[in-house]
């Protein structure tokens, strides 16, 4: 790469950098408002688990058929679309009247994320050539550790100081912010539009497909919950086969089938992600419930694993540019299960010593697997895929996130019922976080295996 191209290119990368950084930051500083939120509501424990549910939800629903629309209308146009997406409803969120107001905000954030998000892979995919790809993306990936280590720590201090509307408050100017970069550095960006053949029906058997398994499994305790997960299942069969048939699918069955990198890689993102996402949602609860801490003190510990992830993603995206990334990315996902099965024996008299090693551990193994896992997605695709493997990618992501918080809510449930979390029954609470590090300890053994059995980059 000439030293044009490079002046060139470092605008486009601080643009979706600074985007990728808000996301995870509101997502961070959202689970520590989240004891306050329960004050302010007064709502159940379930119901709580629903403020981040819903932005995952919404985010899982809308990734695919995005991706593929934003390949066909144009990626930088959908980049700039969901920034003001969801910078308005993140304004909107911080005057909600009610809880269920505020549901439905994160919902339209979730949307507005998943439009960032998908795009940003793809255009800083297209935008840099092979031999660099590895360290942009570990670059970008390093702003989203960036949001999750300062949202805690932030975030604490801001429900501190001015409630839990305080996050969406500082949100909103980082959003106005990003929009005006995006003006600036990607306006004469030339991006090739796809076909213009969006699949209108395999999106909405698609959406109906998620929104039953994930809300059914959350509500599983119920009859209602148990049809809504079968149903989920059987929609998503049919949605399979629809795509088989469908001349530009929004989903790929032929490259997941005939491309095993891709698919193992992605496989082992899934269950990665499902195995990691719920413990900063529940650690939130347990440091600020069960050990007494305030949202500042909680921040401060939660901000180690996040920290050690920021540093080690850049390291580990260079890397996999010269060893082969499934073999980076395996070793990551062992050190996450180590994590995990250290996770499994806290007690409420726990030291905070204890916490942090183990959340270094749990942050130095999404480091080594994030970047390289990503780099093998999209290394094992050709140009015309970038999109859709970006979008797939992201979808996988993000699913894993909603099913990490499904078993969550489910086994808070089914420990606490309609109770909002308290000292009371902070016993209960840490039983259910036990059996949430158990599950998913076993789980990610399938992960470990996928991820090694990926196959050489060629």
């Amino acid at each position: 790469m000439n030293q044009s191209a490079r002046q060139q290119h470092w605008p486009v990368l601080l643009t979706t950098m600074f985007a990728s950084f808000m996301n995870p930051f509101m997502l961070a500083a959202v689970n520590i408002s989240l004891p306050d939120i329960q004050e302010a509501f007064s709502c159940s424990a379930t119901t709580l688990s629903w403020v981040t549910n819903s932005f995952l939800l919404s985010n899982a629903i809308v990734l695919l058929p995005l991706s593929k629309a934003a390949d066909i209308w144009g990626r930088v146009r959908f980049f700039k679309l969901g920034l003001l997406i969801f910078t308005i409803f993140t304004l909107l969120s911080a005057f909600s009247p009610s809880i269920y107001f505020l549901l439905l905000m994160r919902i339209f954030q979730g949307a507005g994320a998943a439009m960032m998000h998908v795009t940003a892979v793809a255009i800083l995919t297209e935008t840099y050539p092979a031999e660099k790809r590895g360290i942009v993306l570990g670059m970008n990936i390093a702003a989203v550790y960036a949001g999750l280590s300062l949202g805690p720590f932030v975030g604490g201090l801001l429900t501190q100081w001015l409630g839990w509307q305080g996050v969406f408050y500082v949100v909103t100017p980082l959003g106005l912010f990003s929009l005006l970069l995006a003006q600036l550095n990607l306006t004469n960006l030339h991006q090739k539009k796809g076909p213009a053949f969006f699949d209108v029906k395999g999106t909405i058997l698609y959406a109906l497909a998620i929104f039953a398994f994930i809300y059914g499994g959350g509500q599983i305790r119920h009859t209602y919950g148990i049809i809504l997960t079968v149903s989920g299942i059987l929609l998503m069969g049919l949605f399979f086969r629809l795509e088989k048939t469908r001349i530009n699918p929004i989903f790929s069955v032929s490259l997941m089938k005939s491309n095993r990198r891709f698919a193992f890689s992605n496989y082992a993102a899934l269950i990665h992600y499902a195995a990691t996402f719920g413990i900063g949602f529940l650690l939130s609860l347990y440091l600020q419930v069960a050990k007494g801490l305030s949202p500042r003190d909680a921040g401060l510990i939660l901000v180690f694993q996040p920290v050690v992830m920021a540093i080690s993603a850049p390291f580990t995206g260079k890397l996999s540019d010269k060893i082969d990334p499934g073999k980076i990315a395996s070793l990551g996902m062992l050190l996450t299960l180590f994590s995990l099965i250290g996770l499994m024996f806290l007690q409420t008299d726990s030291s905070l010593t204890y916490i942090t090693t183990m959340l270094v551990v749990l942050g130095l193994g999404f480091g080594m697997f994030t970047s390289p896992n990503t780099n093998s997605i999209m290394s094992a695709v050709e140009k015309k895929d970038y999109g859709i493997a970006s979008g797939l990618n992201a979808t996988m992501r993000v699913f894993g996130q909603t099913l990490s918080m499904m078993v969550a809510t489910l086994l808070i449930s089914l420990y606490l019922g309609k109770h909002p979390i308290s000292t009371g029954n902070a016993d209960l609470f840490l039983q259910s976080m036990k059996i949430y590090f158990v599950v998913f300890s076993a789980l990610c053994i399938p992960g470990i295996w996928f991820s090694l059995q990926r196959g050489q980059s060629k």
